[in-house]
């Protein structure tokens, strides 16, 4: 582990840290013949078991619970004090200034929510790697222009969605729900991370579409309490559907 990096083949995880080729995630050391190499990690790329990501995600939830709930607090309260703070000044200013103002918030605001949002992406890549989430360590502006422009664009795809048919807005969701990990964890740039979220799922459309409606039904029955669990989840699921290793 260095600060940059030393060599060929070395690669930059979510913690920012650099590492050498052999504790890539997927790494498989060089074998003669033509025998197939075992998939690091267990299974095949494409293979997710709901029940057991969702174990996965409670089990690490609890094992990391002071940190995950420090986390989920910490984006709640930002987002509070924000929303407070924009009305306030749009309230006591007007005319231009305060249109002015307003705006910037709402740029400021904006930034702030990719940075909470990168931050809840971080906490589930780091858990799934073997890694404690500080909040430190998850709210960073590492890789902000990528993942904002990819938010932007979904954004947008979503607004296209909804308006050329209502369910399509949806549709786009589901598909790009995967784009932040493709950044934060590959580096990719925002049309490869989409492309490459649109791509996996596709490839995995049945088992990955009852995870999400599974995901979605447990964060709407608990009023968004089951948040830190799903999320822990979906890491796994990234993972899994990656061939990618997850720490135990």
């Amino acid at each position: 582990m260095s600060d940059t990096p030393q060599g060929e083949g070395w690669w930059q995880a979510s913690d920012g840290k650099w590492y050498p080729p052999e504790q890539a995630p997927g790494y498989q050391a060089p074998q003669q013949g033509y025998a197939q190499p075992a998939m690091a990690g267990g299974g095949a790329p494409g293979t997710i078991d709901i029940g057991e990501a969702l174990s996965y995600g409670w089990n690490k939830f609890v094992q990391y619970i002071g940190q995950v709930i420090v986390i989920l607090l910490i984006i709640v309260g930002v987002q509070i004090v924000m929303n407070v703070i924009q009305n306030v000044v749009s309230g006591r200013i007007g005319g231009l200034v305060g249109i002015l103002i307003g705006l910037a918030f709402s740029v400021i605001g904006l930034i702030i929510s990719f940075i909470l949002q990168m931050g809840l992406v971080r906490m589930s890549l780091m858990i799934t790697a073997g890694q404690e989430p500080e909040p430190g360590s998850v709210f960073k502006f590492d890789n902000i222009g990528p993942y904002a422009i990819a938010s932007i664009l979904v954004g947008l795809f979503i607004f296209i969605g909804f308006f050329a048919l209502c369910i399509g807005a949806f549709v786009v969701a589901f598909f790009t729900f995967l784009y932040g990990f493709y950044i934060l964890d590959q580096n990719q740039d925002p049309m490869q991370s989409i492309t490459s979220s649109f791509n996996v799922i596709k490839d995995n459309l049945g088992s990955v579409f009852l995870f999400a409606l599974v995901v979605v039904a447990l964060n709407i029955c608990t009023c968004g309490l089951a948040v830190g669990v799903t999320q822990i989840s979906t890491g796994y699921v990234y993972r899994k559907l990656n061939g990618q290793p997850v720490a135990p």
